[in-house]
């Protein structure tokens, strides 16, 4: 089942339970899928990226709320954010992140001039399982 059938799924499973927030979250993400391809045949890389870009917002909106005070605004945007995190693969624990990451090094070699390449390489055998932010902390302190 591709990501927009089961948007579509969600979609339906929403209306029929009448639960408005949830609707309207699974319409966002559908909505930024269509955005990037109006006919939805995005690949599930694709689809994953799209979610977790609109995930770091949330994450970014929550910590503005938090900082100023805004408690309505980060209770709905965390809400937003449960729903938003079902759609997205679970991901690897720093723990499994780094083995991945050293085994690249290994394989390209750890020098800091390659360390595009290095991030890029880990990026795709992680498949969307990994924060990028923690890829490069944990390829800094390898590299340093």
């Amino acid at each position: 089942m591709t990501i927009v059938e089961r948007l579509n799924n969600e979609i339906k499973t929403a209306l029929k339970a009448k639960n408005q927030r949830r609707l309207d979250v699974v319409r966002m993400l559908k909505a930024k899928i269509l955005n990037v391809n109006a006919r939805g045949e995005v690949t599930e890389d694709e689809g994953v990226k799209i979610i977790r870009g609109y995930a770091k917002q949330l994450n970014e909106t929550l910590d503005i709320a938090g900082k100023t005070g805004k408690t309505e605004l980060a209770a709905a945007t965390e809400a937003e954010l449960i729903i938003v995190k079902e759609f997205l693969p679970p991901e690897l624990s720093a723990e499994q992140i780094e083995s991945v990451v050293k085994a690249v090094a290994a394989e390209i070699g750890k020098d800091k001039t390659k360390f595009g390449l290095l991030m890029k390489t880990s990026l795709a055998k992680l498949g969307g399982q990994a924060d990028g932010a923690v890829v490069r902390d944990i390829l800094n302190k390898l590299l340093a």
